[in-house]
């Protein structure tokens, strides 16, 4: 894919890079790189001033053909995807976590996450708690609130609180409703384990809104089951601690 970005191509590939460099070294690299690919992103795909991002960017004169979802004269894909945007909140606070206070992108990698979260916050649906699958369009009727974003951005806020990112009196609610969101779509079926609804599974760039709502909902789709566990462990570590400590 020659000229192509991806949001949710960012985690995968930074993700593993912050991991290399705290297990294997090489670490002022792999901050360097990490930040770089965050940074870049945000550059080409942000949806006007909203501190959300797009699902795809595509460059020419990398060798690649435009792909059918590219606008022909932006190169920008149309839509802000949930799931996508999830994974890049995930990469974004995971970095801030590791990052150096002095590193020279430390800064602007802040302020992507915070603008971020407050596009996040204004775009949560306050009744259900969740986030929709195109995020920006929840006032359309036939969206739908998806389970696997709303997970990594319950999540990524959580974690923003926790490293003293956003202030908690503002954000703590985001969290709240978004846990009682996610676990609401989350169901003890007849073997007594838990399933996770509301959820797509291998979502590719898609060329228009119709085609994000309309793709096949997956009960555990893996991306979602990834999500809810990351929100529980983090939104669940103070009764844990608690528990821990009677």
């Amino acid at each position: 894919m020659n000229g192509q970005m991806w949001i949710d191509g960012v985690f995968m590939g930074e993700m593993f890079l912050l991991r290399y460099g705290k297990s294997i070294g090489d670490r002022a690299y792999c901050w360097d790189e990490v930040t770089k690919q965050i940074s870049v992103f945000a550059q080409r795909a942000q949806r006007g001033d909203s501190g959300l991002y797009l699902h795809g960017y595509f460059e020419s004169g990398h060798g690649g053909n435009a792909p059918s979802w590219a606008d022909p004269n932006t190169g920008l894909s149309r839509e802000v995807w949930s799931e996508g945007l999830g994974w890049y909140a995930l990469v974004v606070v995971e970095a801030l976590a590791d990052l150096p206070k002095d590193h020279p992108r430390r800064a602007e990698v802040e302020d992507i996450f915070r603008r971020l979260a407050a596009g996040l916050k204004r775009t949560q649906d306050a009744k259900s708690g969740r986030w929709f699958q195109v995020v920006d369009k929840g006032d359309r009727p036939d969206n739908w609130t998806d389970n696997s974003g709303s997970a990594m951005f319950t999540y990524a806020i959580a974690k923003g609180i926790e490293l003293g990112l956003l202030d908690k009196n503002e954000y703590a609610p985001v969290v709240k409703n978004g846990y009682r969101g996610i676990t609401e779509n989350a169901k003890i079926n007849d073997r007594g384990l838990l399933d996770i609804y509301s959820a797509c599974d291998g979502v590719g760039v898609q060329s228009n809104y119709d085609r994000y709502i309309n793709f096949k909902k997956s009960v555990n789709a893996k991306e979602a089951v990834a999500g809810f566990l990351w929100a529980t462990a983090l939104v669940e570590k103070p009764q844990l601690e608690q528990l821990q400590k009677k």
